[in-house]
């Protein structure tokens, strides 16, 4: 697949989220004293990736701002505590907050994934939903951050993805044809099927092969590390 311009998601592509929330998620939570068993602990694990799903989408709809969709994750998270002061429900969010950026780091193939494209010419931008301080703070702590590629967060932009004003502004702003634009990410939604309406081409970034066409009825080209996308 030729491309002329490289749109990377962050995180989860570059930057391994899941990886840092869980490990900081069981630090924060063995703090608390919350889970006394295996299985306890499991279910809250379990419990609270859902709730990000679904309050991390409400922000990215902007239903709710990007705080307050914290203020609803940590109340709904912990039901018998009296959160209800918003400096309160902050100051125990802050706790998980602490963990998880104490474990953040990038994939062992992001850094050379942006400098080899960025040695062959190809300008390259990160493209992602969330606030733009935090994912830029993420790439900076990470290592990843470089003068000439551009973090492109959803709160500073026009619409977050999958809307295709997302990556159309990204584009202009690395001032590259959609249609010579390549955009890689893990998420089939937010980083194949939306850059591939907006007119970009696109490759699934499947680093553990669980994308099952069968089961999504959508055939994508995928790779298992940023060290294929050629």
């Amino acid at each position: 697949m030729s491309f002329q311009a490289l749109l990377l998601d962050l995180d989860d592509t570059l930057f391994d989220h899941r990886g840092a929330a869980d490990r900081g998620l069981r630090t924060w939570l063995a703090g608390l004293g919350l889970a006394q068993t295996p299985g306890e602990l499991e279910e809250h694990v379990e419990r609270w990736f859902v709730l990000e799903t679904r309050h991390h989408e409400r922000a990215q709809r902007g239903e709710v701002s990007f705080v307050e969709h914290r203020r609803a994750r940590i109340r709904d998270f912990l039901p018998g505590w009296d959160l209800a002061d918003d400096a309160l429900a902050d100051d125990v969010y802050a706790g998980f907050l602490a963990c998880y950026r104490a474990a953040w780091r990038a994939f062992d193939d992001a850094g050379a994934a942006i400098d080899a494209a960025r040695a062959a010419g190809i300008p390259v931008g990160i493209l992602t939903n969330g606030d733009q301080a935090v994912q830029t703070e993420k790439v900076r702590r990470t290592g990843l951050l470089r003068p000439d590629v551009p973090v492109f967060a959803s709160s500073s932009l026009p619409a977050a993805k999958p809307d295709a004003r997302s990556y159309l502004t990204a584009c202009r702003s690395l001032d590259a044809d959609p249609a010579a634009t390549l955009m890689v990410g893990d998420s089939l939604r937010h980083d194949v099927v939306g850059a591939q309406r907006a007119g970009l081409k696109a490759l699934l970034l499947d680093r553990h092969g669980r994308h099952d066409a069968r089961r999504t009825g959508v055939r994508v080209q995928t790779v298992r590390s940023l060290t294929e996308v050629a």
